[in-house]
């Protein structure tokens, strides 16, 4: 089980004093909607890095503090796997281990990264309700990534936005991001990257073999670009941070009041990296699924049929593993590097489809029922595309 987190639900409104929003159990910032909190961090611990923004949702959300967004880099490396991916089944873990590299499971969607100081994490987290902040997750990235876009051409480099949530250079991408929901609160997270230590990157997934891994490190390096390559004098961080400070204020339309966190909010940050560190919450996905990858271990007895697929989405790779039992969906487990909101709702589809027969249009018709109930939402993957891996692993 994931531990829970116990945290007083106690009220706080970050207090406003003459420049900036300031830990404080007393007053509240006018025009809340207007003046955001900017949290310059520096330097963090490589956990802090992914369970800030977690631990700042949930005090937006609670409305113990105001719409914020944060600047922050690792101190050290670490590799950082999406909420839906199996640790398995990505990574090398041996190597990570070998080299002292932390291995992370963040909230959000996406693929496994390997993280360190030669990038700077911008963070956003706002309020749902806020004028501001677009209704759907699409826009969500469109509008919160446009700063990064300016910043990277306010530098020289001719960035674009490229759907779903890609800033490219000449076709090469230059930054990441991935975004989720905290109740009432929405976060986007990405990166500006200064530089990139492809062979580190290709050396802790779980690949094949040596022939495949040289082969990705290659594609890595034509489709991935960075700061240094595209620039002869690279600028500071503390530069690029205030270029980029201008440009979210000129996007969003907000002031950014400098601040610190409350107490409550390193409390629930210190209670988020205890959970972030235990071995329950890097392997949710096979902690929950434990039956069904035993059974793909044991390749299952003769009368049952078992299969596995990866599929590529506009949103993302999905990975299906399907148990199948007289044309009845036995079990199955979804994963993959995609964005699904309701973070948690993916498990609850899985459960929505056993017992179901191996029909296309029963199974679209139920996902579409699923996502209308559930109001998800997950950008470039389509009910089509997983009705089509189950129905293609059925046939195998």
């Amino acid at each position: 089980m994931v531990p829970v987190l116990l945290i007083a639900d106690q009220t706080l409104m970050g207090s406003y004093h003459g420049k900036g929003f300031l830990g404080s159990r007393t007053g509240a910032p006018p025009n809340m909607f207007g003046q955001w909190r900017l949290l310059d961090l520096g330097e963090l611990p490589p956990v802090s890095t992914q369970a800030i923004y977690h631990a700042v949702g949930i005090a937006v959300d609670r409305n113990i503090a105001p719409s914020t967004i944060i600047f922050c880099s690792p101190t050290n490396p670490l590799v950082c796997i999406g909420y839906h991916q199996e640790l398995e089944m990505e990574l090398d873990q041996e190597y990570c281990r070998m080299k002292g590299l932390p291995i992370v499971r963040r909230i959000l969607g996406g693929g496994a990264v390997y993280l360190n100081r030669d990038q700077l994490f911008y963070q956003v987290i706002a309020k749902k309700s806020d004028p501001r902040v677009p209704a759907s997750i699409q826009g969500i990235f469109e509008k919160f990534l446009a700063a990064p876009v300016m910043t990277y051409n306010d530098l020289g480099i001719p960035a674009n936005y490229r759907a779903v949530n890609d800033i490219e250079v000449r076709g090469r991408k230059i930054s990441g991001s991935g975004a989720t929901e905290i109740g009432t609160s929405v976060i986007l997270t990405g990166n500006i990257i200064f530089d990139f230590d492809f062979d580190e990157m290709v050396r802790i997934l779980r690949v094949p073999g040596e022939k495949f891994r040289d082969k990705a490190a290659k594609t890595l390096q034509e489709r991935l670009t960075t700061i240094k390559r595209e620039l002869s004098d690279p600028p500071s961080h503390d530069f690029i941070k205030e270029v980029l400070r201008r440009n979210y204020e000129n996007t969003v339309g907000v002031e950014l009041l400098e601040g610190g966190l409350s107490q409550e909010e390193t409390s629930i940050m210190t209670s988020l990296e205890r959970m972030y560190l235990s071995d329950d919450w890097t392997r949710l996905v096979e902690n929950e699924h434990q039956d069904i990858i035993n059974r793909r271990m044991l390749r299952v007895s003769k009368r049952d049929s078992l299969g596995e697929t990866c599929y590529k989405t506009s949103g993302g790779l999905l990975r299906v593993l399907v148990e199948v039992k007289d044309d009845v969906i036995n079990d199955l487990m979804i994963t993959g590097d995609f964005t699904f909101l309701p973070r948690d709702s993916l498990r609850m589809l899985e459960k929505v489809l056993r017992g179901h027969n191996l029909n296309k249009d029963i199974l679209m018709n139920r996902i579409r029922q699923f996502y209308g109930k559930y109001n998800v939402r997950s950008p470039g993957l389509t009910v089509e595309d997983i009705a089509h891996v189950i129905m293609l692993l059925s046939s195998k």
